[in-house]
């Protein structure tokens, strides 16, 4: 893991990332939350997730969650309440990915606005 500079810290700590998590319950059966969590969180999280069974809640808030694939009605909640863009979803695929998105979190929320105008 590399470590953020100063001025990457103050930004990461800052900036929210609503994340779409899916994996499977004890019980084996498929499930997903959607989590705010703190960008300079994301490592820890991606870490944790290696390890087995984790809380997603003890890295973030869980706004959505439920058994299977999230249904239409929370999609387009998630879209209006917070959105979040289904279609331009990242894939963070492990922890270098999510130090990545970290360290350049202010580049994502540019090209983000600029998608916006």
């Amino acid at each position: 893991m590399s470590k953020l500079s100063r001025t990457e810290q103050i930004i990461a700590e800052k900036t929210v990332c609503i994340l779409l998590v899916r994996g499977e319950s004890p019980d084996g059966k498929k499930i997903y939350a959607y989590l705010a969590i703190r960008a300079d969180k994301l490592e820890s999280f991606m870490e944790a997730q290696k390890q087995g069974t984790f809380y997603p809640e003890d890295y973030g808030i869980v706004i959505e969650a439920g058994e299977g694939e999230p249904s239409d009605e929370v999609k387009q909640k998630m879209k209006k309440e917070y959105g979040f863009n289904h279609e331009s979803m990242l894939d963070i695929a492990n922890t270098e990915k999510a130090n990545d998105l970290a360290s350049n979190i202010s580049s994502y929320v540019k090209k983000d606005n600029k998608n916006d105008e």
